[in-house]
């Protein structure tokens, strides 16, 4: 026998097909992960004797049982940090395709681990196929890492014939299995299975990879038995199956397919569309109820896939085109629904060792770290002063804060050399403004430094912050010395399990169960270090961040939530499910062709695969495309029990987006209603009145927080419900800032000093601008001193006997007085006037302004977004501000 092809026409039928009868307890392998959900769901768990009495498992579970070594994050991990040996012996730094090599670096380790699967080497490149330059290094590369172990084992493995030793590969089998099944359904299985024959279910086309092992396997004496869906009314569409499994192939002809099926009853609309391209004719057909949803954009998309995550009604899979992308976006809002390894980043624990191990920079031979970098160590609560008893975590704020004084500091020298810069200012110029006031609204107008950020924070929390800066460098200098020695992988590890291990009491009080658990078990992955030779830093650090990461595990798709369009053929065997399709935009079906290996040109991959059976395979998918894509809709339509079709009019930067051009062949066009979010619970009215005593007690704050009030109800409640008051971190503000400092200085001095003399002292604040940039901004500032003084040369009393200068309404305001703003802006700024001209006039309507507040947003103040939004300090994490990049659509749409 040693090849079978038997096929079906309804999946939920297998039943009846008498030629699968007698293979029922053999290994049951399935092309993909959700048709091995549904052929489990079907056939072993979902009846009172399981049909199908094997395990069913996937093709990438079997393969890494047969080859654990090849498979392993370990092994590839090494043959990463062997190929990055490579790259630096072979091309020259300065040359301009090192970059290109390195940014590329897994995509060029996947391509030589193809080839050698594929059975190809570098001596099957012809020089007369005209190689590119790029090609040529990566000849030149493979060649260098062709004698490591691992590829000399995988040559010797398929340059003769397998051994099977059935008790070992039991084992590693049954220990993935276990993994694939869940303890309760492990009963269902019989573990007493031979691997005399194995069932391929569901491989309409077959990889480089599975061509190989599984003729490897078949040349072994391995009986193989292909399971495929086939319907022979529409050849023209199923007959593509026929041109991976041939004779030519190593396989059977279709003449000697063994056929079967079932009755399928009326005509659907599966019929309707495989006809039109079989050029048969359709009288009439039974229409299925379709859900059709045109979605605004992603997040009205995400509404949808929340409410399908509460666990009522029917269970829903999700599937697209665009599934790798969709899931990312994904990632950022549910990381718990992704397995360890895919969402180890989204974890603190995980942003920490991957922002340390991006701190060294191979080029300047030192360690660095970005804003995000800091802000990531900082948030994780991995940052911990023992001495101190404080985490960093509690710092974040006082973080961003202080960030933009250290603008373009990169690595421990700078933020030294910035930090005595800004303890010089503290002592020689704050100190000046600092009149021990405990009141709060007393600090903040005496001021005009606490409008500003990094200079509105107290001593002891800048030294704080400092310390942990300092400490970051500190450990990350533990992890990777000076840079003049290379680093032992098992040393890198045993050091980073000091890091888990250390104690820090607010994590313990704090973390999650689920990252509790995600940190025990990344403690057990570091104990066993791969036994490797000594590396260059950078390739370490690099490394160390896509092994952790999982992104040297061998199945990206493992824990997708929405499954890949692919794999839709899985849907066909589920009952009482809903299958929702999204990302069905005009851009998506039918598939593209799949992209060449890194760095091959076409044709010289084409020269290969006309050379190589298992490399062909890949060419032979590209050219039935969209063959391969009519296929899967045909599955959706003709076995699904309850089908929603979605797409998103906006996505990234495309917008406008109309619908598949299958769904405009078929004339499904929406039919669901875009229900609208839901209005936020922050919206509730309050259940009772205000009372006087509350409205009295607003109407008490000094007149610059009323005047934040009359310029957004939600700048209030930002500046003084959540904080003492606000103060600016943006740049943009700063540059006002620093133009009304030049302004202000010279109004109070007068003629008493020069503008050069003024602009010296002011500049000093700002040393992490440019000379060019400072001197620009004084030419446009320095000649409004005379309009500063005139406007703003005032007192306002507050309290008793304090008295503060107008001035500071320059810093309250930076930008509000400039006349060439838009309406809104000019009315705003009036009405704010009036309020410190005549507050007698305007405060009445304030209370009743206050009390429609405190009745309708109760919990946070409502947002009044317009312009200007820009000149708020809180528009950069208030979700309703209004952003210059959005000024031009907003227009469009007035």
């Amino acid at each position: 026998m040693n090849c079978k092809v038997l096929t079906y026409n309804h999946p939920r039928k297998l039943e009846e097909l008498e030629t699968f009868r007698g293979y029922v307890n053999c290994l049951h392998i399935c092309a993909t992960k959700n048709m091995r959900d549904g052929v489990f769901e079907r056939y072993q768990k979902g009846s009172e004797k399981p049909y199908i009495t094997a395990p069913i498992i996937t093709s990438i579970t079997f393969i890494k049982a047969l080859f654990p070594s090849w498979y392993s994050s370990e092994t590839k991990l090494k043959q990463y940090l062997t190929l990055s040996e490579a790259l630096n012996n072979k091309i020259a730094m300065d040359s301009e395709y090192y970059y290109a090599f390195r940014r590329n670096q897994i995509e060029v380790l996947d391509t030589i681990r193809l080839l050698e699967l594929s059975g190809i080497k570098p001596d099957d490149f012809d020089e007369e196929w005209n190689l590119s330059d790029k090609e040529k290094i990566f000849i030149k590369l493979w060649r260098g890492i062709e004698n490591h172990v691992d590829f000399r084992q995988i040559r010797r493995t398929f340059s003769s014939q397998i051994q099977i030793h059935e008790e070992k590969l039991k084992e590693s089998l049954f220990s993935l299995i276990e993994q694939e099944y869940g303890v309760e359904d492990r009963e269902l299985i019989n573990r007493r299975i031979s691997f005399d024959t194995l069932v391929l279910h569901g491989f309409y086309f077959l990889t480089s990879e599975q061509q190989r092992i599984f003729q490897l396997l078949k040349k072994a004496g391995v009986n193989i038995i292909f399971l495929n869906l086939y319907d022979e009314r529409y050849p023209g569409t199923f007959s593509f199956i026929s041109d991976f499994i041939s004779k030519s192939h190593g396989w059977i002809d279709m003449d000697a397919w063994e056929i079967g099926g079932s009755y399928l009853g009326d005509t659907t609309i599966a019929d309707k569309f495989l006809s039109d391209y079989e050029g048969i004719s359709v009288d009439g057909y039974s229409k299925q109820e379709m859900l059709v949803t045109d979605y605004e954009d992603f997040y009205s998309f995400l509404s949808e896939f929340e409410d399908s995550q509460s666990g009522e009604g029917m269970k829903k899979t999700f599937i697209a085109p665009n599934a790798q992308a969709l899931n990312e976006r994904l990632l950022e809002y549910y990381p718990e629904l992704f397995k360890k390894k895919r969402r180890f980043l989204s974890y603190p624990i995980g942003q920490f060792m991957f922002h340390l191990h991006q701190m060294w920079d191979e080029r300047k031979k030192c360690l660095k770290i970005t804003e995000g970098g800091i802000f990531a160590c900082f948030s994780s609560g991995w940052l911990y002063d023992m001495e101190k008893d404080e985490n960093a975590r509690d710092f974040s704020k006082e973080l961003r804060d202080l960030l933009p004084f250290f603008k373009g500091c990169e690595t421990i020298d700078e933020w030294m050399e910035r930090a005595a810069l800004l303890n010089d200012i503290q002592k020689e110029a704050l100190s000046s403004f600092d009149m021990g006031n405990d009141n709060r609204f007393d600090k903040m107008m005496d001021s005009p430094f606490r409008r500003i950020s990094h200079f509105s924070l107290e001593e002891q929390e800048v030294t704080q912050v400092l310390r942990f800066i300092k400490q970051l460098f500190d450990v990350a200098g533990a992890l990777f010395g000076n840079g003049e020695n290379r680093i032992s992988l098992t040393e890198h590890f045993k050091k980073l399990r000091h890091l888990v291990f250390d104690s820090n009491p607010h994590l313990e009080k704090e973390i999650q169960q689920e990252e509790r658990t995600l940190i025990e078990e990344l403690k057990q992955t570091l104990q066993a270090a791969p036994t490797v030779e000594m590396f260059h830093i950078d390739d370490i650090s690099t490394a160390i961040s896509l092994y952790l990461s999982g992104n040297l595990e061998g199945d990206p798709n493992k824990d997708m939530i929405i499954r890949p369009f692919i794999e839709m053929d899985g849907e066909a065997f589920k009952d009482n499910k809903i299958t929702h399709v999204t990302g069905l935009d005009e851009n998506s079906l039918p598939y593209n062709e799949y992209q060449l290996p890194w760095p091959l040109q076409e044709r010289t991959f084409r020269s290969l695969a006309e050379r190589n059976i298992p490399l062909s395979f890949q060419s032979l998918r590209n050219r039935h495309v969209k063959g391969i894509t009519r296929y899967l809709m045909y599955n959706l339509f003709q076995f699904s029990n309850a089908i929603e079709l979605s797409w998103m009019v906006q996505y990234e930067d495309k917008n406008n987006l109309d619908k598949a051009i299958y769904l405009d062949q078929l004339g499904l066009v929406p039919n669901k209603e875009n229900d609208s979010l839901e209005e936020d619970s922050l919206d509730e009215p309050l259940i009772r009145s205000v009372s006087k005593g509350e409205l009295d007690s607003f109407l008490a704050y000094p007149i610059d927080a009323l005047a934040e009030f009359e310029f957004c109800p939600r700048r209030f409640y930002y500046s003084y419900i959540t904080e003492e008051y606000s103060s600016f971190d943006s740049e943009f503000i700063h540059e006002f800032m620093y133009g009304n400092l030049l302004k202000s200085v010279q109004a109070l001095i007068g003629r008493q000093g020069t503008e050069e003399m003024v602009k010296k002292e002011v500049d000093k604040l700002f040393p992490y601008w440019t000379d060019f940039k400072r001197n620009l901004m004084a030419d446009e500032n320095l000649r409004y001193s005379h309009w500063a003084r005139k406007h703003y040369g005032g007192h306002i009393p507050y309290g008793k006997e304090n008295e503060y200068s107008d001035l500071r309404k320059l810093f309250l305001f930076p930008a509000l007085q400039n006349q060439h703003g838009d309406d809104d802006s000019k009315k705003t700024a009036n009405r704010i006037q009036d309020l410190y001209d005549k507050p007698e006039t305007i405060i009445p309507d304030l209370r009743g302004k206050f009390e429609y507040q405190l009745n309708n947003h109760p919990i946070q103040m409502e947002a009044k977004p317009s312009m200007k939004c820009r000149f708020c300090p809180h528009n950069a994490f208030c979700p309703e501000a209004y952003h210059p990049v959005d000024d031009e659509e907003r227009r469009k749409s007035s």
